[in-house]
Parts: structure tokens; C-alpha cells; sequence
């Protein structure tokens, strides 16, 4: 083989594996919502604001980690692309202007993790090395 395509392919490889990395660096958990499965679009929908209510009638309850959670910045770069001062800024607008309620912001996982346990409709994200802290019932799978 041409040594430029073993080269192209080895790159493509590389970006293949990274892209797994990366969608596997986070975890969706959720609580009462009816799905264990959701394509990114809606998650992302749900994550923003657009989406308030789940298919069977619960309302949605975002949770994210708190400005002191060692992962909060990896994890808001991961589901909104942007830095936790930007994100807080992104909900502040929302709600301040009434088109959302806010968010609820935890400083540890395991605070995350026992809320979603006992909130019909809640839903979070935790960096995928707590994914153990999530029964498996409750994970939900992000699709493309």
C-alpha cells in the first residue's frame, strides 16, 4: 500500500477511537423519564431547555454538577460544548427571561445520584469513571 493511505487510514483510525473516547466520557442517567434510550438531538433539546415535559407526562428535571465538582468543566464542555461560566450564563438568560426552570447543581456525584433516585422526570450527567453510582436501570443510552 501507498504509504499516504496507510498514513490516512491510520489517522482516520486515531479520529475513530477518539470520537469513542469522547462519547464515552460522560453517562445519562435518569429517573421515571420512559426511555433507555435517546437519540443526541433530543438529549440535546432536553439539556437546553426545549423539551420540559417527558412522553409520559413527567416533567423534566435537569441535573448537572455544581461549579465545585472536580469534572464540571469536562463534563459541560461534553454536553453543551461550552465552559461552566458560559453555561451558567446560558441559564441565567433562560430563566431570568421565564422560558425555563433552572437546573439543579450538585457539588458531589453521589448528592446527584440520590436526588435522581427520589425525582420522577429527573435527569443528569456524571463523567463515565461514576458510572458505577448509577443503578443500570436507570443509564440511558445516547444514540446518533
Amino acid at each position: 500500500m501507498d504509504s499516504k493511505v496507510l498514513k490516512w487510514i491510520f489517522v482516520a483510525s486515531l479520529w475513530m477511537v477518539s470520537q469513542w473516547a469522547m462519547a464515552q466520557s460522560v453517562v445519562y442517567f435518569g429517573n421515571e423519564i420512559g426511555l433507555t434510550a435517546m437519540p443526541n438531538a433530543k438529549a440535546q433539546r432536553v439539556f437546553t431547555g426545549k423539551e420540559t415535559l417527558w412522553k409520559n407526562g413527567k416533567s423534566v428535571v435537569i441535573c448537572l454538577p455544581g461549579t465545585k465538582s472536580p469534572k464540571a468543566e469536562e463534563i459541560y464542555s461534553k454536553v453543551y460544548n461550552k465552559s461552566v461560566k458560559e453555561v451558567q450564563k446560558f441559564w441565567l438568560s433562560l430563566v431570568f427571561q421565564g422560558r425555563a426552570k433552572s437546573p439543579m447543581f450538585f457539588d458531589t456525584d453521589q448528592e446527584m445520584v440520590d436526588y435522581i433516585k427520589r425525582t420522577p422526570g429527573a435527569i443528569g450527567v456524571l463523567s463515565a469513571d461514576k458510572k458505577s453510582l448509577v443503578p443500570n436501570h436507570q443509564l440511558i443510552a445516547i444514540t446518533n
